[in-house]
């Protein structure tokens, strides 16, 4: 109690000094609530696109803020920090401002396959000027960490390691994502990537009733999994297959690693000033957040070799759709 009561009168703290802050308790976050819950989901997508942070542009506070946010939570959620410094791996934007990808991972107790990585990102940035980026893309980053979470509720660990990873800088070119594939930690080498999944505008289902999950080819493992984890999710209609670019997964596809995306379409918001929080589908996003979830504990846990897909067939860019 003594601990909450001090979290407690931090936010009231912060917020009185016009800050908007969404503090953890560090000794209840793993376990205080459902994931997936729409309320939780809503109070984070509430800050991370809050007029205080104007779209979490790369070099300015409110970047620093989401950052701040994100690491906070991360840590919280006990997820190993990548880097000896912890879990920021700073870089320059395009235009030479500093920002930073986060990430952090939870390790795989495997003794055959605990090496293997399964990486699940989002960009934390988007382009400010009154353009706060809710749907793109608040709603990854919020996604990414109920995942975090609900994997962190399981009473065993996962046999591979999954890595959890919000890139900077996205906008400009994927600059952020472009910067971690090249440079990856010593803890979670790039030879031992065998699956990425991106989480970019996750938030607008109802726009055209339908969920994207793109890269998941016939024949690829994701592909496998995800159609026997569909049943399981009646309310929502999930296109699968189909080629994507402009987003984080490119540097891994490029790099011979198989790719899921799951997108949502906004044609109407889409980098304009009504992507806001109350504009976002909850009850959709925390759908397609848990089956995003339900992909990254199957293919952790799954006996189909990862690793053999990824050399034989790479992101799937050789293969048609209906192969």
């Amino acid at each position: 109690m003594a601990s909450r009561a001090r979290a407690i009168a931090t936010v009231l703290i912060l917020a009185a000094c016009g800050t908007p802050v969404l503090a953890d308790d560090p000794q209840s976050c793993v376990t205080d609530g459902k994931p997936y819950d729409e309320k939780a989901l809503a109070a984070r997508i509430g800050f991370l696109a809050s007029e205080k942070l104007d779209g979490r542009v790369p070099g300015t506070a409110g970047d620093k803020a989401a950052r701040d946010h994100i690491a906070a939570r991360m840590k919280c959620l006990g997820l190993s920090p990548a880097f000896d410094s912890g879990y920021e791996q700073p870089f320059e934007d395009a235009a030479k401002h500093d920002t930073a990808n986060l990430v952090g991972y939870i390790k795989g107790s495997d003794d055959k396959v605990g090496g293997e990585i399964i990486v699940i990102g989002a960009h934390h940035d988007h382009t400010g000027d009154k353009h706060l980026g809710a749907n793109d893309n608040a709603s990854g980053v919020t996604a990414l960490l109920a995942i975090a979470q609900a994997i962190r509720q399981k009473e065993t660990g996962p046999r591979r390691t999954i890595a959890f990873v919000t890139f900077g800088a996205e906008e400009q070119g994927m600059v952020g994502s472009s910067y971690f594939v090249a440079h990856m930690p010593k803890t979670l080498p790039i030879g031992n990537v065998v699956q990425f999944i991106n989480l970019d505008m996750v938030g607008s289902y109802k726009s055209k009733g339908w969920v994207a999950a793109m890269g998941t080819f016939a024949k690829l493992p994701a592909r496998v999994v995800l159609d026997k984890l569909k049943k399981s999710y009646a309310k929502l209609t999930v296109g699968v297959g189909g080629r994507a670019s402009r987003s984080d997964h490119v540097g891994f596809c490029k790099a011979g690693i198989p790719y899921v995306f799951f997108w949502t379409p906004d044609k109407r918001c889409y980098h304009e000033a009504c992507d806001t929080a109350d504009a976002i589908d909850l009850p959709h996003m925390a759908q397609i957040s848990a089956i995003a979830g339900d992909l990254v504990w199957e293919l952790a846990e799954t006996k189909l070799d990862l690793a053999a897909a990824k050399t034989k067939l790479g992101c799937g860019q050789t293969y048609r759709d209906d192969e």
